[in-house]
């Protein structure tokens, strides 16, 4: 999933990047865009009791890294 920090901060890095052409990093951010309105739609199709189960899901793998 990709959070609206996640966007900024891929965008801030789009935008620092020297190296690509204008266009590249036009291109760079439509699919940003694209991949965080895609996430959007995705969990608004989401039922409760799934939203409930991703969350519990989520949760165990933080506390399993730390």
């Amino acid at each position: 999933m990709i959070t609206v920090e996640a966007v900024l901060s891929d965008i801030e890095k789009i935008e620092k990047d020297e190296g690509m052409s204008e266009q590249k990093k036009l291109f760079a951010v439509v699919k940003v865009i694209m991949k965080f309105l895609s996430t959007m739609r995705s969990n608004q199709l989401l039922t409760e009791d799934e939203k409930k189960r991703i969350a519990t899901e989520r949760a165990k793998r933080q506390v399993t890294k730390k």
